[in-house]
């Protein structure tokens, strides 16, 4: 089933005690029933730990709700912290837990009262009220006397903002009567908030911002009074919470005509509709008109209630076809931090139309919400492309070439998602990789999105390399079959209905891991740009094509290593018919161990699991798989399992191998070299051959942005040293002579044997056809009609 995190552990005995002298049973019975599933990352806990060690905590949150003040008395105590014991802008009741809490009397009574209780304090700055949907801000405002505490005692004070989502409707722009009268997600009313929250509580999650070190802000401001410091302090924390909400909520929703009409209002479109009209003698309306079209079938129509309504199908799909989502939540957490300072583009690996969807799904499923994401037109068709233009996706052509209205209103709607700080979403390769393989990026998203911040659309945005690994994928016979020459059928509604064929299916699990966020403004000042001066035409290209590299390196960084990818790379770098059991075992412990080395995520099954495929673990499990599938075959000789692999199904288990490229390439590139001459050679002439090497397969491998070949080869030769895979000997280079060792480095080396063979086959049809004039099609045929005829021979 799809992995879900219980972010609050089961009480140990004393805090089960301290629940019960707390809470009454309904009140327990009710937070065991909804609270349990509130998310809250890892890190939580141990920030408020410290803030407590160090001094008076008073948490501030944004508007009052029963609720909130209800969760974080719960969350307190449960955790071991110190419990709400005053609190501001709450209608005062009479039962457990409030009985406790001072909720009457002067502010300094209040908080002395919960500092001499060992306890924290709570502040709710604005309160909501019928026919204000935007809340009202409090007559009671505790922060004179917080700053007067502050300065009379001596002691640090942290208000510490917080933000406890269960709400899953964004802010409008415009309030409707139901705001009005029910209250909205800022400023909820009591049947709203009983409401949203039984209707979201399993996805609700508590966030907390940076806190404000009252006494260091009293340092600062000598010279101010305590109402103006309060005044200054209830300003920030407006503005702290404020982007913890855009970053959960992202920006307030407009109605889709006002987004079309203020994209029609852009600059640079309407001098390029004006070029347009001038160039080809139609009238201004007339283009004007086909801009509007165009806008029409790129921009999404988002709503949350589709995306409420897929999201139980969506679950049980992912349950019925996959064994979990495996999300990366610390590397989630930093990226929706992030969110609080800039708005995020997400840019995933593409290996399956389930990309398209996983994201958004987990988003969601985690109270946050969903970007805006960037599809091929050829998944606009319906119904398709109804529901995914509402769940939040934006269509584009694979070609612009030669229509300026759609390139210049395609790039309109770029720049106002920029603008208005909208989440987007798109996959950097362009389009799915068929062969697992992290593809080049192409360069056309990326750079629009960097002319909109060039042309101040907006200061700064954050990119955030996302890996999703499968350890299956659904379309791995479809891409086999292309890969063998067959024809890419277009997606439509018939390959839509054959979704019971996959539904009968499992396919293991999907990881999803997130690189740290890359600032843009950071990345152009590491190359020497800055914002406020306009680069050139060469500078632009170089800073597109540089972050582009950046970006699949750190996807390639993040990328999951799966039982599946580390059977199917030894199958295939295996230079005999058939491989025995201990023998995959040990290259298996090679590449976990080289893997370790680098640090890069695996599978959480791998975790202490044994490498022998005929002992239980998931390397078995992934060799069953292979088995069961016919990918691979299985014979006994002399006491032990001989797995061959079948020469039909080469296809499907390169795609599994070549997840692992992009980790292992610069050892291979390194390993080929020093195989490719029989006895030792110098250290220059294995780096003259490597160099080559790579040189050769510079489209095909991403290296980090700023290493130089010198640094990665001397890194990776040192490493391949150190396992005792290469001998160094002064300034010789050599294999090392047992068999054994020397098997794990042609594991290594052979890597690269189908790359090099289709670059050898590439070179051999060229000789063949050099006088024909073939398409890209007939030379592709033509070069898998030689690589037959070689295979065969």
């Amino acid at each position: 089933m799809t992995q879900e995190i219980a972010l609050v552990d089961k009480p140990e005995p004393a805090a089960r005690d301290t629940l019960r002298a707390e809470f009454g049973p309904i009140w327990r019975f009710l937070a065991a029933r909804y609270f349990e599933l509130v998310r809250v990352p890892a890190e939580t806990q141990g920030r408020l730990e410290r803030l407590h060690e160090q001094g008076f905590v008073v948490h501030v949150m944004r508007t009052t709700a029963w609720i909130n003040y209800l969760y974080l008395a719960w969350a307190m105590v449960k955790r071991g912290l110190p419990p709400v014991r005053a609190v501001v802008n709450l209608r005062p009741w009479f039962t457990r837990p409030w009985r406790k809490t001072a909720q009457r009397g002067d502010f300094d009574v209040r908080f002395t009262y919960a500092r001499q209780k060992r306890g924290s304090g709570l502040v709710f700055l604005k309160k909501s009220a019928i026919g204000l949907a935007r809340g009202v801000d409090t007559k009671e405002d505790p922060f004179p006397a917080l700053v007067s505490l502050a300065r009379r005692t001596g002691k640090t004070v942290f208000l510490v903002p917080e933000l406890f989502v269960w709400e899953k409707w964004n802010q409008r722009l415009k309030p409707g009567v139901i705001d009005f009268l029910f209250g909205s997600p800022e400023a909820p009313g009591l049947l709203h908030t009983l409401l949203a929250f039984w209707r979201n509580y399993h996805r609700a999650q508590f966030r907390v911002g940076e806190p404000i070190d009252l006494k260091a802000f009293i340092d600062a401001n000598p010279g101010d009074s305590d109402e103006v410091i309060a005044r200054k302090v209830r300003s920030a924390l407006h503005h702290h919470l404020a982007r913890e909400t855009r970053a959960v909520f992202g920006p307030p929703s407009k109605p889709f005509a006002r987004m079309l009409d203020e994209t029609l209002r852009d600059r640079a479109l309407n001098k390029a509709l004006d070029d347009v009209a001038a160039e080809t003698g139609r009238k201004r309306d007339s283009v004007q008109r086909h801009a509007r079209r165009d806008l029409k079938s790129i921009a999404a129509r988002y709503h949350p209630s589709v995306v409420g309504t897929a999201a139980p199908l969506l679950t049980w799909v992912f349950n019925r076809i996959y064994d979990g989502i495996v999300v990366d939540e610390a590397g989630l957490d930093r990226a929706m931090r992030g969110a609080a300072r800039s708005a995020l583009v997400l840019v995933p690996s593409h290996k399956s139309h389930v990309d398209y969807l996983v994201m958004s799904y987990v988003l969601f499923m985690r109270g946050y919400t969903v970007p805006v994401v960037a599809a091929g037109a050829n998944l606009s068709f319906w119904p398709l492309g109804w529901v995914l233009r509402r769940a939040g996706a934006f269509f584009l052509r694979r070609s612009f070439k030669g229509d300026k209205v759609y390139t210049a209103v395609f790039k309109a709607y770029v720049r106002k998602l920029v603008h208005d700080g909208v989440h987007q979403e798109f996959f950097p390769e362009g389009g799915r990789s068929r062969t697992g393989k992290l593809l080049a990026p192409k360069l056309g998203m990326l750079t629009w999105e960097i002319e909109a911040v060039l042309d101040g659309a907006r200061e700064d945005l954050l990119f955030v390399p996302v890996a999703i690994d499968y350890e299956r994928v659904v379309e791995s016979s479809s891409y086999s079959k292309e890969l063998a020459g067959g024809e890419k059928k277009p997606e439509d509604l018939k390959a839509l209905l054959k979704a019971p064929q996959v539904l009968a299916s499992n396919y293991g699990r999907i990881h999803l891991s997130f690189e740290a966020p890359l600032s843009l403004v950071e990345f152009m000042k590491g190359r020497g740009l800055v914002p406020e001066r306009e680069p050139t035409d060469d500078e632009k290209k170089g800073l597109v094509r540089a972050l582009g590299n950046r970006i699949m390196w750190g996807i390639g960084r993040v990328s999951t290593v799966t039982p599946n990818a580390l059977v199917a790379t030894v199958l295939l770098a295996h230079r005999r018919r058939g491989i025995t059991a201990h023998e995959l075992a040990d290259r298996v412990r090679l590449l976990r161990g080289i893997a370790d080395e680098e640090q890069v995520p695996m599978a959480a099954a791998l975790t202490n699991a044994p490498s022998d495929p005929t002992a239980l673990g998931p390397i078995q499990d992934a060799t069953r798989s292979f088995v069961a599938n016919e990918w691979v075959h299985t014979s006994e000789a002399k006491g032990e399992v001989v797995y061959r692999t079948a020469d039909e199904h080469r296809a499907e288990l390169a795609f599994y191998k070549n997840t692992l490229m992009n980790l292992l390439a610069p050892r291979s590139l390194v390993a080929s070299a020093v195989l490719a001459s029989a006895q030792k050679g110098t250290r220059d002439e294995v780096k003259k051959r490597a160099l080559f090497l790579s040189r050769l397969f510079k489209l095909e491998f991403v290296y980090k942005v700023g290493e130089t070949f010198e640094t990665i080869f001397a890194r990776t030769l040192s490493s391949l040293a150190e396992r005792g895979l290469v001998l160094l000997d002064g300034e010789a280079v050599g294999p090392p002579p047992d068999e054994t060792t020397r098997a794990g480095l042609e594991l290594v080396a052979d890597l690269l044997r189908d790359y090099l063979e289709s670059y050898l086959l590439a070179a051999l049809t060229l000789r063949d056809v050099a006088e024909s004039r073939l398409d890209r099609k007939g030379f592709v045929r033509a070069a898998q009609e030689t690589g037959r005829a070689e295979f065969l021979a």
